[in-house]
């Protein structure tokens, strides 16, 4: 649910948001790059073999690799400008066991990952071949249940939209956009017979009040206003408590959260 305002005269009432051997210490290097710019490639962090592992079989007089837990990390930069995205990410699989020669490929096992490794079973031993690590990006809707809108192809809930983004630093979520919008095309304030309020014009004074609003709701105008980003409050509602909204790029990317390392 957004922020809205239920106007008669003078009341307003507010809501908040309608290579590397593992275990052996060595290291060779990696050459592997996700889809954004990085700090650093994807480095081995781990290798945890499984309780119930099987003895090293002896395949054409070399030993096999045991299954177990891999993790790996890769430092990225910000996405969108949002500084809450950059930092460390470490990744997650179960990889199985295999024989001397084979490579295996995993797959970050969280829903909060992007990531995937290969490794070379090397007489015994696994030999990092690289991989990826990174936070997965995903709809507010997945995030937090809200449903963001950054366009529209109607006059006045286009103008909404463009309110928001100037304002509050984000795209509005549904309910919200149609709640103001009907509001505003049915006229239920801002009226000429009073001067629109005091604001001079009907699209001033629907700014004015709803930037009010926004101010009852976590001070997220003033924030946003600040910080030239959304405020806290209004990230929580866009994007839960574990990922981050765009700090940049808002009218193309506001649909959109990122898992936090």
């Amino acid at each position: 649910m957004g922020i809205r305002s239920l106007v008669f005269r003078s009341v307003w009432s507010t809501a908040l948001f309608g290579s590397l051997l593992v275990g052996c210490g060595g290291e060779v290097g990696v050459n592997q790059e996700g889809s954004e710019p990085v700090a650093s490639e994807a480095v081995f962090e781990d290798f945890s073999p499984a309780a119930d592992a099987p003895e090293r079989e002896v395949h054409s007089a070399a030993l096999s690799c045991p299954g177990g837990l891999l993790t790996w990390s890769q430092t990225r930069s910000a996405w969108n400008a949002n500084a809450y995205t950059a930092g460390t990410y470490y990744c997650n699989a179960n990889i199985p066991g295999t024989s001397h020669g084979f490579v295996v490929s995993a797959t970050a096992s969280s829903a909060e990952r992007n990531g995937s490794a290969q490794l070379y079973c090397n007489n015994g031993t696994w030999l990092w071949m690289g991989g990826s690590c990174d936070g997965r990006i995903v709809s507010t809707v997945t995030a937090s249940g809200a449903s963001a809108v950054c366009s529209h192809w109607e006059p006045v809930r286009s103008m909404w939209i463009s309110w928001y983004l100037a304002d509050l630093k984000r795209c509005p979520e549904s309910a919200g956009l149609e709640w103001w919008a009907t509001q505003y095309s049915n006229n239920a304030a801002c009226h000429a017979s009073n001067n629109y309020d005091g604001y001079g014009t009907k699209d001033a004074c629907w700014r004015a009040h709803f930037r009010t609003a926004a101010n009852n709701n976590g001070n997220s105008y003033n924030e946003a206003q600040a910080t030239g980003h959304i405020a806290y409050g209004d990230e929580f509602n866009m994007c839960g408590p574990l990922a981050a909204y765009p700090w940049t790029n808002v009218s193309a990317n506001g649909t959109l959260c990122k898992y936090r390392p």
